[in-house]
């Protein structure tokens, strides 16, 4: 691509990364195939080497810094495939370390097992189900979600299963508003609020959140 240069020189001159050369060329080469699959379905509109970066790169980054991810971790609505596909792509799969990418929508998921035969990605798997129907049959250490819904609808599609205990959201400044709905429900002692992990992305400094959920 183009300005795949600019992309890889972006990674290469933030040492808050801390990713290795070969990180970054895995990193790189998964935005080409991102950017060439977004031509024939719509992934993502955040693509620019800056905007993929601060969108994408930095989410998978903090979120394996918060230490809330217990493994195997089920990518909820994964899409493109973050968090969970690009942090194998970009750390491997270190001991436990498995994902499995859930997308109900089948030609995301055929794209995530696509990323997963090219970048050899052992410990991870695709799913072309919703993820209640993952839950089903299997039991998962967490379930990520990433810009799929407010707490209180993802709760509602997986409260009837029993394989999970911990929901890890990734979430934008309107998180204490999205909690305090939640907490005006029939359903609010369900989820007891576990942990918090705050950082900021580009120039603007603008505030994200990782917040870990446990089940009661």
């Amino acid at each position: 691509m183009s300005d795949s240069l600019e992309f890889k020189r972006l990674l290469e001159n933030d040492s808050s990364l801390e990713f290795t050369s070969e990180q970054i060329l895995r990193a790189v080469e998964f935005r080409d195939e991102v950017l060439k699959e977004n031509e024939i379905q719509n992934l993502t509109r955040i693509l620019s080497p800056v905007d993929f970066l601060e969108g994408h790169i930095r989410d998978v980054v903090h979120l394996r810094k918060s230490g809330f991810v217990s493994y195997p971790a089920l990518d909820l609505g994964a899409g493109m495939g973050v968090p969970g596909l690009l942090s194998a792509v970009i750390y491997g799969n270190p001991g436990s370390e498995k994902w499995i990418s859930s997308d109900s929508e089948g030609k995301k998921a055929e794209f995530a097992q696509r990323m997963i035969d090219h970048f050899h990605l052992d410990g991870v798997s695709a799913a072309a189900m919703r993820a209640e129907e993952v839950l089903t049959t299997q039991h998962v250490g967490s379930i990520v979600a990433r810009a799929v819904g407010p707490v209180s609808r993802i709760y509602a599609w997986i409260r009837g299963r029993s394989t999970w205990n911990n929901l890890i959201l990734l979430k934008g400044p309107k998180w204490e508003e999205e909690w305090a709905e939640f907490q005006a429900t029939a359903q609010r002692n369900h989820l007891i609020l576990d942990g918090e992990y705050r950082y900021t992305v580009g120039e603007e400094k603008k505030s994200r959140v990782i917040i870990r959920l446990r089940r009661k």
